[in-house]
């Protein structure tokens, strides 16, 4: 069987309409990264500026050292926020592209298992064995696909754990430092 005009245009039409959906879903992550971003740094340069003027008016080596400790104390809670917050964009712009991803593949897989029993049911003495072969070709490659889009998520939710797991670790012993140095 060959392939008609019209049938290359709408494969054309559907590779480009899901390049423009992956392509979407990919700038909405990195303008929401962006934003995370720009909000982090202004956040940032204001509370600097913040604590400059207030250390500018320390009475003492001990008072200045207190307003040092007091300002960097809060930064490991809010390092914890960010990984949180940027944990949370990249595993939803990564759910998003999957599920386009998914969607594309059932659609593609549905419609070569039509093609393939439009094919065989018009060719006289076509062999249900190799129809049956054919189809299972198909099946085994779209079962591969889920596995490995399982074990993707399994490797990111596992990353974003570890990470977290780390980041309060770090903040436990960052507070004890915090605590040791206030106490001396």
């Amino acid at each position: 069987m060959i392939l008609t005009q019209e049938q290359t245009t709408a494969a054309n039409k559907a590779n480009l309409e899901t390049l423009a959906q992956l392509s979407r879903k990919a700038f909405d992550g990195v303008e929401k990264l962006m934003e995370l971003n720009l909000q982090v740094a202004k956040t940032l340069m204001q509370e600097s500026v913040d604590h400059l003027q207030d250390t500018s008016k320390a009475k003492d080596v001990k008072d200045f050292l207190g307003m040092q400790a007091n300002f960097l104390q809060p930064m490991a809670e809010k390092a914890i926020a960010y990984s949180r917050h940027f944990h949370t964009i990249a595993n939803e712009t990564q759910a998003n592209l999957s599920e386009i991803t998914k969607t594309d593949i059932e659609k593609r897989t549905a419609h070569y298992q039509n093609l393939i029993t439009e094919v065989t049911s018009q060719t006289p003495g076509s062999s249900d064995a190799m129809v049956n072969m054919i189809k299972q070709a198909v099946s085994n490659a779209n079962t591969a696909f889920e596995s490995s889009q399982k074990a993707l998520k399994q490797a990111i939710d596992m990353s974003s754990h570890q990470a977290q797991s780390a980041t309060e670790s770090a903040l436990k012993a960052s507070e004890k430092l915090f605590k040791s140095a206030v106490a001396n």
